[in-house]
């Protein structure tokens, strides 16, 4: 398994296997950002959209390969506001079915918090369903549970559930 940094022609190159992520996360009931009734075609869109605003020490999108084929990705932003450039969200992290419990998400996150703190990063935010298993990985990892948001996101199977945001100060 090796983890890489995906650029746009990566990402095209990738494109079924990170539309299969997706895919696969809907039909385990994680929405990672997208409506009910994901289809093939706004997988590769959702995609195509992320590769489209990639940029180095910005945004930055990193694949895990198991061979050739993508098996996990995460992606990083950092923010936008003036004064805010000293943090960045972790946005869909996700990882094949067949792939999960084989701690490609936690080599997945342990690289984006390295590219964190090359990009000399304070700190690292996200947010995750209420009671998913991605709720009790971040806290496995070591991040810090701030609050619950109710009925924030609408899940893949049409229900509504609460997201919890988490952070981690970096040293």
């Amino acid at each position: 398994m090796r983890i890489v940094e995906l650029d746009a022609d990566a990402v095209e190159a990738h494109l079924d296997d990170l539309a299969q992520l997706l895919l696969d996360a809907h039909e385990s009931n994680m929405a990672l950002g997208l409506a009910p009734g994901l289809t093939p075609a706004r997988a590769h869109d959702a995609y195509r959209h992320t590769a489209e605003r990639l940029a180095p020490g910005e945004r930055i999108l990193l694949g895990a390969l198991e061979g050739s084929v993508l098996v996990g990705a995460v992606h990083l932003a950092r923010a936008q506001a003036e004064n805010g450039r000293q943090r960045a969200e972790i946005q869909r992290l996700v990882v094949r079915s067949d792939s999960r419990g084989r701690g490609v998400g936690r080599m997945l996150m342990e690289a984006a918090i390295g590219e964190a703190r090359r990009l000399e990063l304070r700190l690292l935010w996200l947010m995750t369903h209420e009671g998913s298993t991605a709720d009790r990985v971040y806290q496995r990892l070591g991040w810090t549970r701030l609050g619950v948001v109710p009925a924030y996101s609408t899940l893949p199977d049409g229900s509504l559930t609460a997201n919890v945001y988490y952070y981690l100060e970096l040293t």
